[in-house]
């Protein structure tokens, strides 16, 4: 009963950090026969009775006729080993043109809409976002910079592409500029709304930051955020600390996380559970953030979790995640905004850099392994491509031996997550 109590709990924490480990992504490995793609992006590998190690898919395709340029499909997680991040920079830094997953901050790109209240969300996000590179930027030169120019110029010169998103916010939604006022204790910070005037009521009411909540220790970077304290208690690097995507041929290819979350509310979802969990501010968020805690001290609830992570990933179908019992309702809309609307911005990026005047000789694209499938699915049908090879990096390995777990409860470990799974 005791071994059975402690593989439900170990189970149970591991789906919930999986989104985090991952990007809210599981792998999906489904095989040839199931839909006809080049095969799974994710695999384990059991080396022996005590070793296993998780692995990711590179996977290279040409034009099925003509010519064009190889586009790569890489497999990728947040938290994995350091090697890992380290062959695949390799990697990355060899092709020309990178198209890379990261949700965008909220308040950045442009706004295409004409309903006021959409605007109005949308600006208080840009007032918020501009007030964090505000407040970064403030502890790294002691004060704060006399213009939003000024503070933009100084965010490209160490992040040319949080540079780049700062200036998308520095107008509001009706495409103003903020209003920036620097003063001896601090700022102020506003747009003047849809009339572009001072006061006004409803949406020609002035937005400022000052009636904003306070930002949060994750906001202004004092608090390293849940999946780099996830990774560093597993032993494991994280991916933004890892890898640099701030290379001249990186090019982001995502959603911002206002656009994930209105796409998620329009299917009548809610995905502010899973920002929340991922940024600490839930009760769901600190206990994981108690539990990692945990990790941290403990040897063998380190190398436990582990393989409970590599498990949850190699049993969990994405497709059918929203069915997953335990995991909060709304969870098919939001899986698939997170999944299909967020591949088919890639697909629509892919498709400009081919019929452009770029002309590169090769492309990759990097997401999550759960995908890839689609991702693979929608470049054949939709771009002319052919699956010609590829090869294995593995992300993460485990010693069954450190985790204090007979072979016993391993494979009971292993029973349970496969009753879990949706039928």
């Amino acid at each position: 009963m005791i071994i059975a109590s402690r593989v439900a709990f170990q189970s149970r924490f591991a789906l919930v950090v999986c989104a985090a480990a991952i990007g809210a992504a599981p792998g999906l490995a489904q095989q040839d026969e199931e839909w006809g793609g080049s095969g799974p992006y994710l695999r384990v590998v059991d080396v022996d009775d005590s070793k296993m190690h998780l692995d990711m898919a590179v996977r290279l395709f040409t034009p099925a006729a003509g010519e064009g340029p190889t586009i790569a499909l890489a497999g990728a997680m947040h938290i994995a080993d350091a090697e890992f991040y380290a062959v695949l920079q390799r990697f990355l830094d060899s092709q020309d043109l990178v198209l890379f997953e990261g949700v965008k901050p909220r308040g950045v790109g442009a706004i295409e809409t004409d309903d006021d209240a959409v605007r109005v969300r949308r600006t208080e996000s840009a007032i918020r976002f501009v007030a964090i590179m505000l407040h970064r930027q403030r502890e790294l030169s002691g004060q704060w910079p006399v213009t939003l120019d000024e503070l933009a110029t100084a965010i490209e010169s160490r992040e040319r592409q949080h540079g780049q998103w700062l200036r998308s916010s520095l107008n509001d939604a009706w495409g103003r500029p903020l209003v920036y006022e620097r003063g001896a204790e601090g700022y102020a910070l506003r747009s003047l709304g849809a009339d572009g005037a001072a006061g006004g009521t409803g949406f020609a009411a002035d937005l400022a930051f000052a009636d904003q909540s306070p930002l949060t220790a994750a906001e202004t970077g004092a608090d390293p955020g849940l999946q780099s304290q996830l990774a560093k208690a597993l032993g494991l690097a994280f991916q933004l600390d890892a890898m640099s995507h701030d290379r001249p041929n990186h090019r982001n290819s995502d959603l911002t996380i206002d656009q994930v979350q209105e796409r998620v509310a329009q299917r009548g979802g809610d995905a502010s559970a899973l920002f929340q969990i991922l940024d600490g501010s839930s009760l769901a968020g600190r206990v994981v953030r108690f539990l990692v805690g945990m990790i941290e001290r403990s040897p063998q609830m380190r190398a436990a979790t582990k393989l409970m992570l590599i498990e949850t990933m190699r049993l969990t179908d994405i497709e059918n995640l929203g069915r997953t019992p335990g995991l909060p309702a709304g969870m098919a809309e939001l899986m698939h905004v997170i999944v299909i609307d967020r591949n088919k911005v890639v697909i629509e990026d892919l498709k400009g850099v081919l019929a452009g005047e770029e002309s590169p000789r090769s492309i990759a694209i990097v997401y999550g392994a759960g995908h890839m499938g689609d991702l693979e699915r929608r470049m054949v049908a939709e771009c002319g491509y052919r699956h010609v090879g590829g090869f294995w990096i593995t992300a993460m390995s485990v010693d069954l031996a450190e985790s204090g777990m007979s072979k016993a409860e391993v494979d009971s470990m292993r029973r349970m997550l496969e009753r879990m799974q949706p039928r």
